[in-house]
């Protein structure tokens, strides 16, 4: 696989904002130079992740996480450095570019990663199934009939979510071939199947659907969602009775980590607007049809911990709207279980047992207005559970505690416990006091597992002279000569991530002369060395005195070397005491000369200045 060419991620450095690249996952504020917000790796209430606008890096004090716009997109997409390379120029449209043997650059389809080849296959399918929901024949003509006439849905609203068809013949199969696409990439992307799991014939997943394409935050399709059309029928089709068939999970797309419509739904967020949590995507559609922009469902799976923790980083409350039938019930059940010890603001909107968001909001606009102030709190909710599901009034009380005490002792933040225990004790009319008793010994009873504690705060080994020394190498490369020139490599301590690093860096540029150190990708990272070449990225210089700076070091790792080499001779001396009289005198003489360079050190090594 050649690797992508020096200039093309230096173009990535010089015109890709670490704010624009951050955007999409954490709100950001500004805090003088910086901007500030919540971490996306780890769950949080105060700010601790910081973008420095500057230098193009940030740093994530909860987390640990730092580095530059590769490495957010490393962490946060489960990307390779070359992916997120990949990623970012599709985003900014920056040309990329490969250096091939003899290091001549070139723009190249090889070498490029399956998820990429995924995202292509999946933008053409999305254009495929859209010229077959607007086309001219009969089929077409009914598909868009049932689109208006039996969902009541507009053809505005069909653009937006790229609305398409799948027809029920081989035709998706030829396009994506002639395409370019091999048959291997085609079955890695879910599209088709192979019904005798050999070498025949691959089938279609989608055939005589109605296709709704699933975006990532970048608004690129990742995967379908195909939804049964009563007047197609495709005998060859196993699932043809099936009224949803959704894509397989790939590389792209893992359905609980995955919510639909959260790419434009965030864009229209403001102070204190909720998100509304569906239970699918045509729920979700009538939402935003009918004003509510902010509206989002999971993929063909019930709702994960991993979704709601996807809108926590958007600090806005949640609205749990689903079907009202036993179902829609248990849903917003589960979803008062997860969300509430995330201390998320949850709210949630009861229907009649026949009715579902779609036909809800299409006999009712006009409720959007309403829903929020209509919606029940946790606790409220609960009671309306236990009252739908039969529980007289005499049980209810019970039912609810036994169902919201497990909660609320997940539930880190006493302030939040308090809250929930004082509207326990407002509906039921019981003291507040005698429930946090009784919270206190169900907690007795049935310990908590606590949450796994946030990473430690970086290693004082990552400030090692060899980890200040490498970043030198990566913020000052500049200065990569004098390093050579001063720097020993029996200096270097390789008892740690650092020194390993830094020993094979310059062990390389001393064979085989300096190359820059932009793409990771040439020296086949650990994840030890992955983290440690990014913390030193994320870490500025001081912005004067560099010669001063380096020579410091230098003259510290020098100093350092000749006291553990003076401890090794005291060492060998006073282990053979009567041993040979030259080996003690060559010892002395060793030691003696080894204090004489450590009195000297600091005149021994000293840069010039600039």
């Amino acid at each position: 696989m050649p690797l992508i060419a020096s200039s093309c991620i230096q173009a990535i450095k010089d015109r890709v904002s670490m704010v624009d690249v951050v955007s999409p996952y954490v709100r950001l504020k500004p805090a003088g130079r910086y901007w500030k917000g919540l971490s996306p790796f780890s769950h949080e209430k105060t700010p601790s992740f910081f973008v420095d606008p500057q230098r193009n890096t940030f740093k994530c004090f909860s987390s640990g996480y730092a580095g530059d716009v590769f490495r957010f997109l490393e962490l946060k997409e489960q990307l390779t450095f070359s992916e997120s390379v990949e990623r970012l120029c599709e985003q900014f449209s920056i040309p990329l570019e490969y250096e091939q043997r003899g290091g001549t650059v070139v723009r190249s389809n090889e070498g490029v990663s399956i998820k990429k080849v995924l995202l292509d296959i999946y933008a053409r399918a999305t254009q495929f199934f859209k010229q077959h929901f607007w086309g001219d024949n009969v089929v077409a003509k009914k598909v868009r009939d049932y689109w208006r006439d039996t969902r009541h849905f507009s053809d505005e609203t069909a653009k937006t979510f790229d609305i398409g068809f799948a027809p029920a013949d081989g035709s998706l199969y030829v396009f994506l071939q002639n395409a370019g696409f091999s048959r291997e990439q085609l079955q890695q992307s879910g599209l088709f199947y192979n019904p005798k799991r050999d070498y025949g014939n691959l089938m279609p997943r989608f055939q005589g659907r109605l296709m709704i394409p699933i975006k990532d935050l970048q608004d690129r399709t990742i995967a379908f969602s195909g939804r049964h059309l009563p007047f197609v029928t495709v005998q060859t089709d196993p699932t043809r009775e099936a009224k949803y068939v959704n894509s397989p999970e790939t590389p792209l797309f893992i359905k609980g980590q995955v919510l639909f419509n959260l790419s434009k739904a965030r864009s229209f967020l403001e102070k204190n607007t909720p998100f509304y949590l569906m239970e699918g995507q045509l729920d979700a559609m009538r939402c935003f049809e009918c004003g509510l922009k902010t509206a989002v469902a999971p993929q063909g799976t019930g709702l994960t911990e991993e979704q709601l923790k996807l809108l926590k980083r958007y600090d806005a409350p949640i609205i749990g709207l689903f079907d009202g039938d036993e179902a829609g019930l248990k849903a917003g059940l589960r979803f008062m279980t997860l969300g509430i010890p995330l201390e998320i603001p949850l709210r949630y909107v009861c229907l009649e047992k026949d009715e579902d968001p779609d036909g809800f909001l299409l006999k009712n606009p006009k409720r959007c207005e309403t829903l929020a102030d209509e919606a029940l709190s946790p606790v409220d909710f609960f009671v309306y559970a236990f009252k739908r599901n039969g529980c007289d009034d005499g049980t209810v009380q019970r039912n609810v505690l036994q169902a919201m005490f497990p909660i609320i002792a997940k539930c880190t933040s006493a302030v939040l416990r308090f809250d929930l225990l004082r509207e326990l004790s407002k509906t039921f009319h019981l003291p507040q006091s005698a429930l946090e008793a009784d919270l206190q010994a169900f907690q007795r009873r049935t310990p908590v597992k606590a949450d796994a504690a946030p990473p430690m705060q970086p290693s004082p080994i990552y400030e090692q002279p060899e980890g200040q020394v490498l970043r030198f190498l990566l913020h000052a490369p500049h200065r990569t000569e004098a390093i050579l020139k001063y720097l020993s490599l029996d200096w270097i301590d390789e008892t740690h991530t650092a020194g390993r690093l830094l020993m094979r860096i310059l062990s390389e540029f001393h064979e085989n002369g300096i190359e820059p150190l932009d793409n990771r990708d040439r020296w086949n990272l650990s994840a030890e060395e992955e983290d440690c070449w990014c913390r030193q990225l994320a870490q500025p210089l001081a912005s004067e005195n560099e010669s001063e700076q380096l020579t410091l070091l230098l003259q510290q790792m020098y100093q350092r070397f000749l006291e553990k080499r003076i401890l090794e001779i005291d060492k060998r001396i006073l282990k053979n005491p009567d041993g040979n009289i030259e080996e003690a005198r060559r010892l002395q003489s060793d030691r003696l000369a080894c204090k004489r360079a450590l009195a000297e050190a600091v005149s021994f090594i000293c840069l010039p200045k600039e």
